[in-house]
Parts: C-alpha cells; structure tokens; sequence
C-alpha cells in the first residue's frame, strides 16, 4: 500500500477514535448532570444533634474491638 494510503487510514481511525470516546465522554457528563438534578438533596445533619452519652459508648465500643482484635491477633 502507499503510504498516503496508509495515512488516510490512519487519520480516519484516529478520527473515528477520538470522536467515539468524546461522544460517550459527553453523554456520561449529560447523564450526570441529569442525574445531579433529579437526586434528591440530603440535609446536612446538626453536630449538636448527637448526644454526649451515645459519643462515649460509641468510643467504649470501638476500643473493646481494638482491645479485643489486638489480643486474637497477637499470638499469631
């Protein structure tokens, strides 16, 4: 084959190519945005709304599995 032949080819596939990946690029972005405006809104929920007494039983868990991972894995 002769090169300009060759080179033909090769822009049309580069053009095939690159087209392909924006026209899926922008159909992702599309559907994103769409997506963005039909997913309801969460509310951000108040630091104040926690109490106190859950924070610190939460803690005391979280060290008993620690406490309780450390010693099953030590041994080994």
């Amino acid at each position: 084959m002769p090169i300009d032949a060759l080179l033909a080819a090769s822009i049309e596939l580069l053009v095939l190519g690159m087209g392909t990946v924006f026209v899926i690029l922008g159909l992702l972005i599309g559907c994103m945005t769409l997506l963005g405006y039909l997913a309801p809104k969460e509310e951000p929920i108040a630091a104040s709304a926690h109490s106190s007494n859950s924070d610190a039983s939460l803690v005391a868990a979280i060290q008993s599995a620690i406490h309780m991972h450390r010693n099953n894995h030590s041994a080994g």
